[in-house]
């Protein structure tokens, strides 16, 4: 039987200790690159991959070549195994015994080593992998405010996923018309570090703490024109025969103004240009009075303020 081993030795170039049914641990081991990669995220630890070939010419090789802790090991045989026996193991203790070539992840994780012994040792082969490290993903995010304005603060929370369970820590990078600004690097992207018109992006990366994952890519958002807001507060208090109302209006994206009054009582005037609102209250009799008024800027975009003022009756 040694001079068989040894003729078959000569023959196949391959190194055999021993003309049994299983294959032997102490056996010789050579690296094999795989013929493809099932889809599968892409891991930051190196394969360990060892296969024996007998002079059968069975090869087995294990699919994906960078395997994580998600999805399926699937082997390809190459050749005709001297029984259709398969043994997956994992860390050297059985987990699988039949003639399955698949294996699927509730079986090992991360560091775990994985090996396929398919045929006998006379016609069969091994085969290792080391399980890598699942990278994480960002799954969902959501944002605040929910319509966008210069001057107002955007902030970003994201949502990840980690097959490990690992922690998921992220970081930020904000684009403001395609370019990437060193210092916008936090979740919250200023309000004054945009105008209208500016288009708005974020850049997100997970890490797990061993490598980072896929960016999330936010779409490119452009700053609308924002709408005036009126700041001041209508005088109630009557001092006087003569009412009067300057109203003050702010906006980051425009300076200039028009003003008309919605709803008004008889005799009461705005100016257009400044809101300036004047009242004589001379035949004014006592009640209350309900004014609106509108203030739009040069986009046409309005906004209104609606108060009633009370009139007693003259001391």
């Amino acid at each position: 039987m040694r001079f068989l081993c040894s003729v078959f030795f000569l023959l196949s170039s391959l190194a055999l200790t021993a003309c049994g049914d299983e294959p032997s641990e102490k056996t010789t081991s050579k690296t094999q690159s795989s013929a493809a990669s099932e889809a599968s995220q892409p891991s930051t630890q190196s394969q360990s991959v060892s296969a024996i070939q007998s002079a059968g010419g069975v090869t087995v090789n294990i699919l994906p070549e960078n395997p994580t802790s998600t999805g399926c090991l699937r082997a390809v045989v190459k050749g005709h195994p001297g029984r259709s026996a398969v043994v997956w193991t994992v860390n050297g203790e059985t987990v699988s015994s039949g003639i399955d070539t698949q294996f699927c992840s509730e079986n090992y994780k991360r560091n775990d080593n994985v090996t396929i012994t398919v045929g006998t040792n006379d016609i069969g082969a091994k085969a290792t992998v080391s399980i890598g490290n699942s990278l994480p993903r960002i799954v969902s995010i959501s944002s605040t405010p929910e319509n966008i304005f210069a001057g107002a603060d955007i902030s970003v929370t994201p949502v990840a996923e980690d097959a490990d369970g690992d922690s998921v820590d992220f970081t930020y990078q904000w684009l403001v018309n395609g370019d990437a600004d060193p210092v916008l690097t936090e979740p919250t992207l200023p309000g004054d570090r945009f105008t209208k018109g500016d288009s708005i992006q974020v850049l997100i990366v997970p890490n797990d703490f061993f490598a980072d994952g896929p960016t999330y890519e936010s779409y490119a958002q452009t700053v609308p024109n924002s709408p005036p807001q009126i700041t001041s507060v209508p005088p109630q208090g009557i001092a006087s025969l003569d009412y009067r109302y300057q109203i003050e209006v702010s906006d980051p994206d425009d300076s200039t103004f028009t003003y008309r009054l919605d709803h008004a009582p008889e005799g009461m005037t705005i100016d257009e240009s400044s809101g300036l609102i004047e009242w004589s209250l001379a035949e004014v009799a006592p009640g209350d009075y309900t004014i609106a008024i509108i203030a739009a800027d040069s986009d046409g975009a309005e906004t209104a303020q609606e108060y009633t003022l009370t009139l007693g009756a003259p001391q």
